[in-house]
C-alpha cells in the first residue's frame, strides 16, 4: 500500500524516523491518503 517493504514499515513503526528522507515520508503519507502541510518559520 505504501510502496515500501515491510522492514521499512517496521523501522517507521519503531520510531527510526532518521532512516527516512523527507521525500520518502511524504510519499508514504500521501499513499496512505494523508494530506501534507509544511510550515517553515524562523528560528528563535
Amino acid at each position: 500500500m505504501l510502496g515500501v517493504t515491510q522492514p521499512r514499515i517496521s523501522d517507521l513503526m519503531r520510531g527510526k524516523i532518521n532512516l527516512f528522507g523527507l521525500d520518502a515520508l511524504v510519499n508514504m503519507a500521501t499513499a496512505a491518503g494523508l494530506r501534507i502541510e509544511l510550515k517553515v518559520t524562523t528560528a528563535v
